[in-house]
C-alpha cells in the first residue's frame, strides 16, 4: 500500500488539532488511513501517548519542532510497535 506518509513521519492532523507519528498505514474502503500515536501531552512524549486513526486527507507533515526532536527519544520505545 503507498500513501502520502510513512512509518515514523510526523504529522499534523488539521482537524483535531493535534501532532503525531505514524505507525503504520492501511485502507478501509479506498479511504488511505493512518494508525497514529499521539502524545497525551502536546508538548512531550514522557506522559505516554494514545492510539488514534486517522484518515490521509486531514494530514500534513508536522512544524512542531519541540514534539519533532523529542521523539527521537521514542524510537525504541512502544510507541512504534
Amino acid at each position: 500500500m503507498t500513501g502520502k506518509f510513512r512509518f515514523r513521519d510526523f504529522v499534523y492532523n488539521v482537524n483535531t488539532k493535534e501532532d503525531g507519528a505514524i505507525r503504520k498505514a492501511y485502507e478501509t474502503n479506498g479511504v488511505t488511513m493512518y494508525e497514529v500515536a499521539v502524545p497525551m501531552n502536546s508538548y512531550e512524549w514522557a506522559s505516554g501517548h494514545y492510539i488514534s486513526d486517522w484518515a490521509e486527507d486531514v494530514l500534513q507533515l508536522s512544524n512542531n519542532e519541540h514534539l519533532k526532536s523529542s521523539t527521537f527519544l521514542v524510537l525504541s520505545s512502544d510507541v512504534f510497535s
